[in-house]
């Protein structure tokens, strides 16, 4: 089969390498789509994944063979490749560790989804709804991780929120924050693609920070309050202490971005408000169940965000690679092996 394999820093080359084979408890699937993530970018970009490994994780597919002691799982199954529930504890180092999301949460499995096949323990997958086309269920990863983000956050029904970056992060942090019954929901972006998404999504409004002043405009379309919540999806140099200078006294900023740059704070421009900072990372499996339920009755929306110009084969994931390195008119790229 074939998969695009890494071949050191900024460099992927598509290789045929051996199709894996299912054990007694795994099922094979075969890839339909897998989106380009920005970890996945970043770990190109930034030569964090190993020599020879395969990136991909928001994959999709169809299951095609099983192991002998499979029962959950039957050829012709629709799949996503995450969201179920391992049958022993597992990841402590996450629990109960200090660890960094760059060393050991941002290691590469060997074998990732940029590939034409894949093999995974029966448990793993989930199963997609019938009336969930391919082209929405390739999101559940991502907004898997908006709708843990949501849920680690201070946001209650009815609040105003304010989401910065509109790449897939944000954009579907918009769409769980409308879901979950969201009043006015503002978004800072200045790629032009990405900010006409937010407005196709339903936006309140979209800021252009190149161009406006938005935490002046956002504490002024508040009454002089600020919002209680803000979502900082973008990791710009910027974002993070805007965040906390637009939220209301007592207020909170989710970080469900990682930068690799160092993010300058001035505190003496928020701290007597006793602001609060708080990060998601990942997913649960009960995220994933949600973001199912949204997908099967229609309130997530994915084609703002996956335009018939976003899917590439083998042959683009290098040069789509680089472009997503400073992206502009894209906002999700899917790879269909």
């Amino acid at each position: 089969m074939k998969a695009a394999v890494v071949r050191g820093k900024q460099r992927l080359e598509i290789e045929d390498v051996p199709t894996p084979v299912p054990g007694p408890s795994d099922v094979l699937i075969k890839i339909k789509y897998n989106g380009l993530c920005g970890s996945d970018v970043h770990r190109f970009q930034y030569g964090a994944a190993e020599e020879g490994s395969i990136m991909g994780h928001e994959y999709i597919g169809e299951v095609v063979q099983t192991g002998q002691n499979v029962t959950l799982w039957k050829e012709g199954d629709r799949v996503v490749g995450g969201g179920g529930r391992p049958p022993e504890p597992t990841g402590s180092v996450f629990r109960n560790a200090r660890y960094s999301a760059q060393s050991v949460g941002f290691k590469s499995p060997k074998w990732g989804g940029f590939a034409e096949f894949i093999t995974l323990p029966e448990w793993a997958p989930s199963r997609i709804p019938e009336n969930v086309p391919d082209e929405m269920a390739v999101l559940a990863e991502p907004c898997a991780i908006a709708v843990h983000a949501v849920r680690r956050s201070d946001f209650r029904v009815g609040d105003d929120a304010v989401v910065m970056g509109a790449g897939p992060i944000g954009l579907l942090v918009q769409q769980v924050l409308k879901a979950g019954g969201a009043n006015n929901i503002y978004v800072s972006e200045p790629a032009p693609a990405r900010a006409e998404a937010a407005v196709k999504l339903g936006a309140t409004r979209v800021f252009d920070p190149a161009s406006e002043k938005v935490v002046e405009e956002i504490v002024e379309l508040t009454g002089g309050l600020g919002v209680p919540v803000a979502f900082d999806a973008a990791a710009a140099k910027p974002t993070l202490q805007q965040g906390l200078e637009m939220v209301q006294r007592g207020g909170q900023v989710l970080v469900v971005s990682m930068a690799w740059v160092d993010v300058p704070l001035l505190t003496v421009e928020w701290i007597g408000r006793e602001v609060e900072m708080k990060a998601a990372y990942g997913s649960t499996p009960e995220d994933w169940a949600t973001v199912l339920t949204l997908m099967e009755r229609g309130q997530i929306d994915h084609k703002p965000m996956i335009p018939d110009d976003s899917f590439i084969g083998f042959d683009q994931m290098q040069s789509s690679m680089e472009r997503l390195m400073s992206p502009d008119e894209h906002i999700q790229l899917v790879l269909a092996p």
